[in-house]
């Protein structure tokens, strides 16, 4: 089984804890990831192949920082897949095809444009992991995002449903028309016919199966999805204990607002966010454990600011989580039953800002606009009406279903049916 991916550790954790599981049920996995996500793959106890230049590689060659591709990702990732996945193509996937050879199926996340590529050349299968609910460009519960504003949520009737699926056709014409004529070409220089359908959603590789990973409490499989697409279960979390220190810290008060903006957009929440965020706690009365990243964030005896800690053993000793709506952060919110103040910074943020609001878990406000007092408004709100008990009953049923062991046993079961054959002995 190759496995790949490319993105922010939300992209990256779901695809190790799948390969985690095939490896556990004796199948072998090929990873085929950036330089730097094999570093992480070696801690999850999982051998990685390294595949394109690395981060700094990347920045130095295109002459920018982390933060302003992080920021162009979540704004608009159309111009970075142009400028630099496209061109990066045809290399990604020259390096990915020998993990190809004798492998039964071949997995990728949507950023990772060489896996179906090179599953093509190979006359394997491809199978699609989807991350978010938006990905699945449905009519019936369209992406809640500035692009897709004029879309009518949960549509009741013909009409919005028709004009939802006209709004859903322009989308996918935009991303024709982004990106196809150059995807034609590396097509073209691997010897496979013009780019099929929509880039990105569509592929030229054989799909036999979609999957969805996210649980369904979170996002219903819409009745307009694929029929090749089931949804699966949002992927346990990682592994990872609370330092003894930060145990004392929070043994030593009450509950505080844990804040994170996730891996990749600590700086990119507005030049106050985190003093806004220190703020809002103390407004609150709150002490607040701050997950920075390289952020320069305030200090004082009521702040607990670290780099990073495993959000599954954090997020449940939290009086409110306030993050940005990446969909990593959100299953771990979900999964701890607390309320959660999402503050979308971009991509598909605000979508998954939108369902958690639905679901009556949430409140949201767009970064432009999070100040301290605006946000203590809606999180006093949002704490008068919250049912502890219903959330964390919803929680114990997302946590019960792990996605990733269900992705797993399908993608196990489709290697098995499409396994190579034995090579003929001639005498």
């Amino acid at each position: 089984m190759v496995l790949s991916t490319m993105g922010s550790l939300g992209d990256l954790y779901p695809v190790l804890s799948i390969a985690r599981h095939l490896d556990q049920s004796g199948i072998e996995v090929r990873l085929a990831l950036s330089p730097d996500d094999c570093d992480m793959a070696r801690r999850w106890g999982l051998l990685a192949t390294p595949v394109g230049p690395s981060e700094a590689e990347i920045c130095e060659r295109l002459g920018v920082t982390r933060d302003q591709i992080a920021r162009e990702v979540l704004r608009d990732p159309g111009p970075l897949i142009r400028d630099v996945l496209i061109p990066m193509l045809p290399a990604l996937t020259e390096e990915l095809a020998p993990l190809t050879y004798g492998a039964a199926v071949v997995a990728a996340t949507a950023f990772a444009l060489h896996a179906p590529l090179a599953a093509e050349r190979a006359g394997l299968p491809y199978v699609p992991l989807i991350l978010q609910p938006m990905m699945l460009f449905s009519a019936l519960d369209p992406p809640r995002s500035r692009r897709f504003g004029a879309t009518v949520p949960s549509p009741a009737n013909p009409l919005t449903r028709a004009w939802n699926r006209a709004w859903i056709g322009a989308a996918r014409a935009v991303l024709r028309a982004r990106h196809a004529a150059d995807l034609t070409r590396v097509r073209a220089g691997f010897g496979l016919p013009p780019q099929p359908g929509t880039p990105l959603l569509d592929h030229g590789a054989t799909v036999p199966l979609r999957l969805g990973l996210w649980s369904d409490r979170f996002a219903p499989a819409p009745a307009d999805r694929p029929d090749d697409f089931e949804v699966v279960g949002f992927p346990a979390a990682p592994d990872g204990d609370l330092p003894q220190p930060v145990i004392d810290w929070l043994d030593a008060g009450p509950a505080p607002l844990v804040v994170t903006l996730g891996s990749v957009a600590q700086r990119l929440g507005g030049e106050r966010f985190w003093a806004e965020a220190v703020a809002l706690a103390r407004r609150m009365g709150l002490r607040a454990v701050l997950l920075r990243g390289e952020a320069e964030v305030p200090e004082g005896p009521d702040i607990l600011s670290l780099h990073y800690a495993p959000h599954a053993p954090l997020f449940p000793r939290a009086a409110a989580v306030l993050h940005h709506g990446g969909i990593g952060s959100t299953a771990e919110a979900l999964r701890a039953g607390r309320p959660q103040l999402v503050v979308p910074v971009g991509g598909d943020q605000p979508d998954n800002a939108a369902r958690l609001e639905r679901m009556g878990v949430a409140v949201s406000i767009d970064a432009k606009r999070f100040r301290a007092a605006r946000a203590a408004a809606r999180l006093t709100d949002l704490l008068g009406r919250f049912d502890y008990g219903a959330a964390a009953t919803l929680g114990e049923a997302i946590a019960g279903r792990n996605g990733a062991s269900i992705a797993a046993l399908h993608l196990a079961r489709l290697a098995l049916q499409s396994r190579p054959r034995p090579l003929a002995v001639v005498s």
